[in-house]
């Protein structure tokens, strides 16, 4: 009789726990996978939605699933899912980029874009990689951005009134060795003029950039600039390389950041992830994302003129202000706009799509132009990508003003 009871017990409890078991996977499903992007083997800057060729180089893009993360600027093998402070210095964790992908132990080379099962029975396991140019942050509290060469990256601080410090990183924001350092021949233009004349650039203010004391940096001792201070860089990493020019616009004097970790600024608050994070969540074994907040596309035509109007003079503001890192933000949000217009071309008179369909594919041409041309810091190029973008939706709101 007992052993009836016991048994009837055990039954008991084994359905008790197959129905929390049920319920468990009834209340709370898998989380969604951030969706598969394209990328260009070469060229891991372009991403794009839908397979195809790279723009740069023609090879065919590559599946890639890209997430965000949170990483120390200064131990860039600190990877977390969520934001916080690293948990070797102490300083504020940075969002960078990363590809997810899964392998199973004892499988050499085998990679895959989903978790799933090994052949052993155990679960895949999931790993966060820091991609090339997956990490845009100032490490110095200065302003980044990224050589035309897309390897190198610069980092341009003004610690003092009459000291400025030049940062060189590789493809994944590390800091080039001091050798490295010593071979890259650079000046800092604190003045210089167009003459027109001659059709050359004159320069009446420069002055030499050389290693600093603990081969860290370039350094270049120059005159006192009234802030705000706009600074041209002008480099060359090597001997037979172009020389390449970058403009900082510095409001006031930069501040290394502190190593101390900071406090949150309200309950779950979260910071913003950077520009190629997805909205959905992955699952457990890689983090779940985050995402800075987006503003719905409006929803009729008019409107949608209107906002693209608004993105245009968003553009203007961060060139007028020199701050080339965000004008990829309202230029994309304008390539957005263009593309949902697009059902709407066919509606205009015949005249107009005839001007419609180029505009709006320039709109989008243009857009990537300024985000490219942003990241690389020349204030020449950014005003042409800037010019050609403003000619590119002034044609489109022309053409769409003629319906009726």
């Amino acid at each position: 009789m007992r052993t009836l009871v016991a048994l009837a017990l055990v039954l008991t409890g084994a359905s008790l726990l197959a129905a929390q078991n049920t319920a468990r996977t009834t209340t709370a499903p898998a989380p969604a996978l951030p969706p598969l992007s394209q990328t260009c083997p070469m060229h891991p800057d372009i991403v794009e939605s839908k397979p195809g060729t790279c723009p740069l180089c023609k090879m065919n893009l590559v599946p890639v699933r890209l997430d965000a993360s949170w990483m120390c600027p200064v131990h860039a093998v600190v990877i977390e899912r969520e934001a916080g402070t690293c948990r070797l210095c102490g300083r504020a964790l940075v969002p960078v980029d990363v590809s997810l992908t899964w392998s199973c132990r004892g499988e050499v080379n085998a990679e895959f874009l989903e978790p799933g099962v090994c052949r052993d029975g155990s679960p895949r396991i999931g790993k966060r990689t820091l991609r090339p140019h997956g990490n845009h942050n100032p490490q110095h509290g200065g302003q980044f951005f990224m050589a035309p060469d897309t390897w190198h990256h610069l980092e341009g601080t003004l610690p003092r009134e009459r000291l400025f410090r030049l940062h060189v990183y590789d493809d994944y924001a590390r800091a080039l060795p001091a050798a490295a350092l010593a071979a890259i021949d650079g000046r800092v233009v604190t003045r210089q003029r167009f003459d027109a004349a001659t059709r050359a650039t004159i320069e009446d203010q420069a002055f030499a950039l050389k290693p600093s004391k603990d081969g860290k940096a370039l350094e270049a001792t120059i005159a006192r600039p009234p802030l705000p201070a706009a600074i041209s860089v002008k480099v060359r990493f090597k001997p037979d390389a172009p020389e390449y020019r970058f403009d900082f616009t510095f409001r006031e004097l930069t501040r290394e950041p502190s190593g101390q970790p900071r406090r949150p600024t309200a309950p779950g608050a979260r910071e913003p992830a950077p520009r190629t994070s997805v909205a959905a969540a992955a699952p457990a074994e890689a983090a779940p994302a985050y995402t800075a907040p987006s503003e719905p596309l409006p929803g009729t035509m008019a409107e949608l003129i209107a906002d693209l109007g608004k993105r245009r003079d968003d553009v203007r503001a961060l060139v007028q202000k020199g701050d080339f890192g965000a004008i990829w933000v309202p230029a994309f949000q304008a390539k957005d706009v263009a593309v949902a217009l697009e059902p709407h071309v066919d509606h205009l008179p015949e005249q107009a799509r005839s001007h419609a369909r180029p505009a709006l594919a320039d709109v989008v041409r243009t857009a990537w132009q300024l985000d490219a041309v942003g990241d690389t810091g020349n204030a020449d190029e950014v005003g042409k990508a800037f010019t050609q973008f403003t000619e590119a939706v002034s044609r489109l709101l022309y053409a769409f003003s003629a319906t009726p």
